[in-house]
């Protein structure tokens, strides 16, 4: 199966969110996507409020050309500002393209204030054979805090039997509270490594992701947290899915790992839910657009 590359002239794309609360008469807070500015190809049109009677603000982001190509350099930058609560995700699934030697980047920083929560929910990510890539992941939280969010990839294209023989995947994601880093998670990974099939790696697999939460500060007693873990646990037996969590200090951490994209935004989707209503008092509510 030959690889789709793609030579064309590079995209340089910038999407800047600001999300902050408002007070409505009633007293409760009420989140508005206040600051919106975008450079080339990846925007947000609007904001939903698909929560009945509540205030957090949803938001779909959309990149026209559907992937990133070989030159290609998208930066990605939202704020939560103090008590709001933003939703975030894609239309569709992410595409990482062959390319023609040149490197495609992507820089996410995602920055949340005290009292705030974001959740940041991008369907999956493929990364096509002979990709280039370099991608950066920066999560700021607040002291209080809250924040799920995840990231899910998939090596080849399964429809067409490809796999990630030739190319390079580069992904850095970090963590910080106050300063602190939580989480400091690298991947460098060439096509054909050994990676691939080592059972210290993917297995065989072709699906991989992770999802972190972090619990607003009634929460974050160790003995709730781990009585929750049983809880999710227990979700997942149910599931029936290779899903795994445990605890890093307050950082909640999931990982998938399988063959099916959809089966990992399921159960990433399903704790999200069960997280929801433990530390919320809120419905699953799936942003509208994954049930287009």
């Amino acid at each position: 199966m030959t690889a789709q590359i793609l030579a064309h002239h590079a995209w340089h794309a910038r999407l800047e969110l600001g999300f902050v609360a408002q007070r409505t008469d009633s007293g409760a807070n009420y989140t508005i996507l206040k600051h919106r500015r975008h450079i080339g190809p990846l925007r947000v049109q609007k904001s939903f409020y698909p929560e009945q009677g509540r205030g957090e603000c949803h938001a779909i982001m959309l990149h026209p050309p559907a992937g990133i190509a070989g030159g290609d350099a998208l930066t990605v930058q939202v704020e939560v500002a103090q008590a709001a609560h933003a939703l975030v995700t894609t239309v569709g699934a992410g595409k990482w393209y062959g390319s023609d030697g040149r490197q495609a980047s992507q820089s996410i920083q995602l920055q949340v204030a005290e009292s705030a929560c974001l959740e940041w929910l991008p369907l999956e990510v493929m990364v096509f054979d002979y990709a280039q890539v370099s991608s950066q992941t920066q999560i700021e939280l607040a002291m209080s805090a809250s924040f799920i969010g995840w990231d899910l990839l998939v090596f080849g294209r399964q429809s067409r039997g490809e796999t990630f023989t030739q190319g390079r995947y580069h992904n850095h994601i970090q963590i910080r509270q106050a300063g602190r880093l939580l989480l400091d998670d690298q991947l460098e990974i060439l096509g054909s490594d050994r990676w691939f099939a080592s059972l210290l790696g993917m297995a065989g697999h072709a699906v991989t992701g992770a999802m972190w939460a972090m619990p607003p500060l009634a929460y974050r007693d160790t003995a709730i947290l781990d009585e929750q873990i049983l809880q999710i646990r227990e979700l997942i037996s149910r599931m029936q899915m290779p899903l795994y969590i445990t605890r890093l200090e307050h950082l909640l951490v999931a990982r998938y790992l399988g063959d099916d994209a959809r089966q990992a935004v399921d159960g990433f989707a399903g704790i999200r839910a069960k997280l929801r209503r433990l530390w919320f008092d809120l419905e699953e509510c799936y942003p509208r657009i994954w049930r287009t």
